[in-house]
């Protein structure tokens, strides 16, 4: 396989871009076939560069003269010089114009493009790496495969599985987080100078952390502060589900119970604990047509008046205070009383009933779940 299939177009493209930012002139860029894969007249895209072809067997610079224009096909007067990388030729850069008038830039300009394509070459290896990386996190999480074959894997990262106790997922909510091989690192830099955590993408929107043996106090003061300074640095709201400590490496369930309380967390409360869980999780094991159900059943009459949802949403989270909700509501307390009765005759649910209040808290909690 040619070398330069290593080395997709919209690279070539890039470098077209950066370099017509630094000279006023034609440019192109060539395979190692002699055909111009980018270039600042997008006309010539396809077409065939004989005098680049030369170049490149020769691995040398060509001054393009109006002779050779007229002898080579598809030349123009100019300057072509080969792109090298490890002391081998990957593309060729054309530079449009008088060859005395190129001349003198050129070698600078063929520098920048060899610097460009190096910084490219160590990206994408650095993204290989940390997609690597990303796929054994997976298998490890998901058991794929035996043990020795993990450990043999581990070992390639430098990573002592039975360290890692603990699972932190991050979400980010709507947004796509789209994070690069270096905004990762620089989450890792972020968390922990020490670098014992491994930071690890997750698809569209979300990060997972494996954090070694640390105190629930002490990790929830950290992560808060992390959270804060990555909502500074990416400009999006995160939250954040924690996994139970695990030993041994066995980090599978600690993985589902972070994904688990992840789900739960939101924007009011960011972070979650899966070992605080209550009522959340029995919820989350309902199916969707449960959930349906039973709004239908309890509270639907009301999910049309604003004003009585929101009349309960504060009595609850005033713990059913009528004078607190009242005050917090700016209402007069005989008007919540009023509302509440309202409440009442619509679900044929008694506030004063134990099991009918249960009914209607939980049938709350799920109708605005479905908001």
């Amino acid at each position: 396989m040619a070398q330069s299939a290593l080395y997709n177009r919209n690279v070539f493209t890039s470098l077209v871009e950066e370099l017509s930012r630094l000279i006023d002139g034609e440019v192109i860029i060539t395979n190692e076939q002699g055909m111009i894969v980018a270039s600042t007249d997008r006309d010539r895209l396809g077409a065939f560069h004989e005098g680049a072809q030369l170049a490149m067997q020769k691995k040398s610079r060509l001054d393009m003269t109006k002779e050779m224009s007229n002898r080579l096909e598809g030349v123009r007067k100019g300057v072509v010089l080969p792109i090298i990388t490890h002391g081998n030729p990957i593309a060729v850069l054309g530079i449009t114009g008088e060859p005395a008038a190129v001349g003198p830039y050129a070698l600078l300009v063929q520098k920048v493009a060899e610097l460009f394509i190096q910084e490219t070459i160590r990206q994408m290896d650095q993204e290989k790496q940390a997609r690597d990386l990303e796929f054994f996190v997976f298998d490890w999480l998901h058991h794929r495969g035996d043990l020795q074959t993990l450990m043999e894997r581990s070992e390639f990262f430098q990573i002592q599985m039975d360290l890692y106790s603990q699972v932190v997922m991050f979400r980010a909510g709507d947004n796509v987080l789209g994070l690069s091989y270096q905004d990762v690192k620089a989450l890792r830099r972020m968390w922990d100078q020490k670098g014992d955590a491994l930071f690890v993408r997750w698809g569209q929107g979300r990060l997972l952390l494996l954090i070694k043996d640390i105190s629930k106090c002490r990790l929830e003061q950290k992560l808060k502060k992390f959270m804060t300074d990555v909502i500074q640095m990416l400009h999006v709201h995160i939250c954040a589900g924690v996994g139970q400590a695990v030993t041994g490496g066995d980090l599978r369930n600690s993985y589902q119970q972070a994904e688990r309380a992840c789900e739960i967390a939101s924007e009011k409360k960011p972070l979650v604990f899966e070992e605080d869980l209550r009522l959340e999780m029995i919820i989350q094991e309902l199916r969707k047509t449960t959930r349906e159900k039973f709004v239908k059943r309890t509270i639907a009459p009301l999910s049309k008046e604003a004003y009585l949802l929101e009349t309960l949403q504060h009595w609850f989270e005033n713990d059913m205070s009528t004078s607190k909700a009242a005050t917090r509501m700016h209402v007069h307390k005989n008007t919540l009383h009023y509302r509440l009765k309202r409440v009442e005759e619509l679900t044929g649910l008694r506030l004063n009933r134990a099991e009918d209040l249960v009914l209607l808290y939980l049938g709350f909690v799920l109708l605005q779940g479905k908001r």
